[in-house]
């Protein structure tokens, strides 16, 4: 597993590095909670995205997600925070602190954590093609990011360069595989519809004064392109009730 390193310590000189200035705990608890919002606000908005562009619903239509920001970072907090307890539970008195440079470290937790989430994807991918009978020919190309990625970062060598890419190669698939989870969302969950007019809409977002519905092909289980942008006061809402309903195995 990537996480551990069956090699022996060697010296920084052997590992092609520089010696490490020692951080701060502040000045790297900063850093990390500014990278960490940062990559939970890129994650939330391609995975809201991904779910508006399966709908055919503009992209510039789409409120800042702030819900899905919080609970994105919070996510990340706790994987950081139990990467730090399984290091400090790892690491004994015998065992040297040097075995693990401080690029290779963060290689092996964003490596960890992008197989977490292209796991969890391909979970709801299975899910969805036993239920549907229907499989999601996108699944593939995260797959194949993924194991070019993979295959990459085994035969990485021991210099901060090497794992630097490699880190940012991890990272780009957490953002490619939240954009189609979001399209994935979209196709696998219970879809909320009504009659409008005469016409079947579906409900796609429920934002701060505005409710944004598509027309919707029950048959197809897929948007028709048309949009319909009510506002919460509408008189025409209070007419409408929702009906939930879910993709059906032909």
């Amino acid at each position: 597993m990537a996480l551990f390193n069956d090699k022996k310590s060697t010296p920084a000189e052997d590992r092609g590095e520089t010696t490490q200035i020692p951080l701060s705990f502040n000045y790297i608890a900063f850093l990390i909670f500014i990278f960490g919002l940062c990559l939970s606000c890129i994650l939330s908005v391609a995975m809201k995205a991904g779910r508006f562009i399966e709908y055919k619903v503009p992209v510039y239509l789409m409120e800042f997600p702030l819900g899905i920001i919080c609970a994105t970072a919070c996510f990340l907090f706790l994987a950081v925070l139990s990467g730090l307890v399984l290091q400090k539970t790892l690491n004994t008195e015998e065992t040297p602190k040097s075995i693990l440079s401080r690029s290779q470290k963060i290689s092996y937790f964003f490596s960890l954590l992008t197989t977490l989430g292209v796991t969890a994807y391909l979970c709801a991918v299975l899910v969805h093609g036993l239920k549907s009978g229907r499989f999601l020919s996108e699944s593939l190309y995260i797959v194949f990011l993924y194991v070019c990625v993979l295959s990459v970062h085994f035969k990485a060598r021991k210099t901060p360069l090497a794992h630097m890419f490699t880190t940012a190669a991890f990272i780009l698939i957490l953002v490619v595989t939240a954009f189609y989870g979001g399209i994935a969302a979209a196709k696998t969950t219970r879809q909320n519809i009504a009659l409008l007019n005469g016409e079947t809409f579906a409900l796609v977002s429920a934002q701060k004064n505005n409710y944004i519905l598509v027309g919707f092909d029950a048959k197809a289980n897929r948007s028709n392109g048309k949009i319909l942008i009510l506002p919460k006061q509408s008189s025409l809402l209070e007419q409408t009730v929702f009906i939930p309903i879910g993709s059906q195995k032909r």
